[in-house]
């Protein structure tokens, strides 16, 4: 099953959209507030003129990731504008659309920022929204095993070609193949980001070790 269009716009603007560092950083910040903020404090915490900040969540709404409203706090004048993110930009995507989504990353890397904790740092971002939007619809077992399988599913559908083997009551899980190889380390920046993200939102840190490094993952429960 192939992205449907609009499937597809909305993973390629939230990629284009995240690609610049500034609008990122806007992005995480909305993300990791827990109240609607202004234009004001964005320009403030960021050193920037309001016009460059408002140009930001401007893409940040097109792209569906930042939605904002009025706010007027008495007497005259217009009413300021406050914004909060939109936190699951992956939410709505079906599990046999993996496919295309990853094809599309492939072809949005060279967009993307080119430092790695940037990278790491959205990569893990869309695995736990993709690792919530798992659970909201099939919900997750119980206990370690259970929830291991799970990813190992979950790693299987992203074509990360996961290996499982059992030693000594222990289930150990490890992936066996990279989905980004490309020779500027973008692919392996955002593939760390992406298993770590995933894990994290599906073993809740049941898990007895986790080692992630590039594309290799390698878990023990």
């Amino acid at each position: 099953m192939r992205l449907s269009e609009e499937a597809f716009e909305r993973a390629y603007e939230t990629a284009r959209a995240l690609g610049e560092e500034t609008r990122f950083r806007i992005y995480r910040r909305l993300c990791l507030s827990g109240d609607p903020t202004s234009v004001s404090d964005l320009a403030d915490a960021f050193s920037l003129h309001p016009n460059a900040i408002r140009q930001h969540l401007a893409r940040l709404e097109q792209a569906g990731l930042a939605t904002s409203r009025p706010h007027r706090e008495g007497g005259a004048g217009r009413p300021r504008r406050l914004y909060r993110a939109v936190a699951d930009p992956l939410v709505g995507l079906g599990s046999r659309s993996v496919p295309a989504l990853v094809a599309l990353l492939q072809d949005a890397l060279a967009d993307l920022p080119s430092e790695r904790p940037v990278l790491v740092t959205l990569g893990e971002a869309w695995g736990r929204a993709w690792a919530r939007r798992r659970k909201r619809e099939e919900g997750t077992p119980r206990t370690r095993r259970g929830r291991a399988e799970v990813l190992a599913g979950e790693l299987a559908v992203w074509g990360w070609d996961p290996r499982t083997r059992q030693d000594n009551g222990a289930m150990h899980l490890e992936t066996a193949r990279c989905l980004f190889p490309d020779a500027s380390g973008r692919g392996c920046a955002l593939e760390e980001g992406l298993l770590a993200g995933l894990t994290e939102g599906l073993l809740n840190g049941r898990a007895a070790s986790v080692s992630v490094d590039g594309c290799r993952l390698e878990v023990t429960v």
